[in-house]
């Protein structure tokens, strides 16, 4: 009876939780038409397992912890003022504090960054806890935001973030009828050059000269400048000054994008790569395979390393905030999520019904019929023809889709797994009622 009134005390006088995930870890009618109240979207299977963590700590949603989701497309300022901060006051006033605890992940540390030291900053923050924040910028944006190129190989181990920005450039090139890559991100995605490395970050670009000496770019008279990023830590200092508690989460021992190497001499008539073209990549395992260990820290703040990647840091991570939250360790549950190592995501563009279903001893059973849908499914709906699903967790052994049009015409399908590999449909003609079989195997 005792501990139980000393949980209930501790519980009453506890700050409330503030949490902003990352890029495309937020999704409403706001940002694509027809999905419906703020949640995770596809990002729910990287974000409900860690808030599951913090209910299991005593948090309980809408009383105690708060998500504030955002437009990722905006830029970080714009969603600082536009959502962050209506959640913030939405957490005092619940929970009667004076101030939160803030806890992000990846881009959200940026969005909550660009509140704390801000202007319109109301001193409400006591602890910034960001993970796998990119503090100093990451090259992977350079590639996307000055030639509309994917910083990545195909064929080779893929993860769930990399789904996530490739899935999500698909749907909004659809939605919006962009030319290519470029057109998508410079128009619909204007939070990428956000995250374009910083003065801090250090000189990143690299050519080889005529006589074949290593020659770096000037990070400082580059075209393609972050100045978000620059600002922001110029004015690192008033995190101290206002005294906020902060604490940096990082990973590494995963081959992470570090350096680009570039030819100089390539001209574009579409304006792209103006500080030169990537020919080359140059990585490091001192990073969680999205974010390098030295942009995390570009900031001080008490620091903690993982081997881990952007995702699995998350789960890694609890006992450091359950210290830093003052929560005793034997409070703090661990429990097995569903692996987010074994996925697959299928992308389809066209009038039609979409069923996945597993053969097995016991018979054919039914993975997603358009409705419903077992636990590790995840599913996102644009519009009539355009639909996201995403598979985490269950077994591919004679895994099958079937698509059936609703009308002729025509269909595209994309199909990834974790893997890192791809099948790919491209403007297939289709006719009316008849069943297309695609093996997931």
């Amino acid at each position: 009876m005792l501990e139980l009134l000393r949980h209930k005390f501790n519980t009453q006088k506890r700050k409330p939780i503030v949490f902003v995930p990352g890029l495309y870890g937020s999704m409403s009618d706001e940002i694509i038409s027809g999905t419906g109240d703020w949640g995770f979207g596809m990002a729910a299977s990287v974000y409900e397992p860690f808030i599951r963590s913090l209910e299991e700590m005593g948090y309980k949603k809408n009383e105690d912890l708060f998500i504030a989701f955002y437009d990722w497309r905006k830029e970080c300022t714009f969603c600082a003022r536009r959502y962050l901060r209506d959640v913030i006051d939405k957490a005092k006033k619940k929970c009667k504090s004076r101030k939160v605890n803030i806890i992000c992940h990846s881009m959200g540390g940026l969005v909550a960054r660009a509140y704390v030291q801000s202007k319109n900053y109301r001193y409400d923050v006591d602890h910034l806890i960001m993970i796998a924040t990119p503090n100093g910028g990451a090259v992977n944006a350079y590639c996307f935001w000055a030639g509309g190129m994917l910083p990545y190989k195909r064929n080779i181990k893929s993860n769930i973030f990399r789904t996530l920005l490739e899935g999500y450039l698909w749907v909004l090139e659809k939605l919006y009828s962009a030319k290519n890559e470029m057109e998508t991100i410079h128009k619909h995605l204007k939070s990428a050059k956000d995250l374009l490395p910083s003065h801090q970050y250090g000189d990143y670009l690299y050519y080889l000269n005529k006589d074949g000496n290593l020659c770096y770019v000037s990070c400082e008279k580059m075209a393609y400048q972050n100045d978000f990023l620059n600002q922001l830590n110029e004015r690192e200092y008033l995190l101290k000054r206002r005294r906020v508690k902060v604490t940096l989460i990082g990973g590494k021992g995963v081959q992470t994008n570090n350096y680009l190497q570039i030819d100089k001499r390539y001209k574009d008539k579409e304006n792209k790569w103006l500080d030169g073209k990537v020919i080359g990549i140059s990585k490091s395992e001192e990073g969680d395979g999205t974010v390098m260990l030295r942009s995390v820290f570009a900031i001080e703040g008490d620091s903690y390393v993982f081997q881990a990647t952007h995702v699995d840091i998350l789960k890694k991570c609890r006992f450091v905030i359950g210290k830093k939250l003052g929560i005793k360790e034997n409070n703090i549950y661990r429990k097995n999520d569903e692996s987010l190592n074994n996925y697959i995501s299928i992308l389809v563009n066209g009038v039609g019904d979409l069923f996945i279903r597993s053969v097995t001893k016991e018979g054919i059973i039914t993975i997603y019929d358009g409705i419903k849908s077992m636990d590790g499914v995840y599913v996102e709906k644009y519009d009539e023809g355009l639909k996201w699903i995403i598979l985490v967790g269950i077994s591919r052994d004679r895994l099958y889709m079937e698509y059936i049009p609703k009308e002729n015409g025509k269909m595209e399908i994309q199909i990834d797994d974790s893997f890192g590999m791809r099948k790919k449909i491209q403007e297939r003609e289709v006719r009316k009622n008849q069943a297309y079989r695609l093996n997931l195997s």
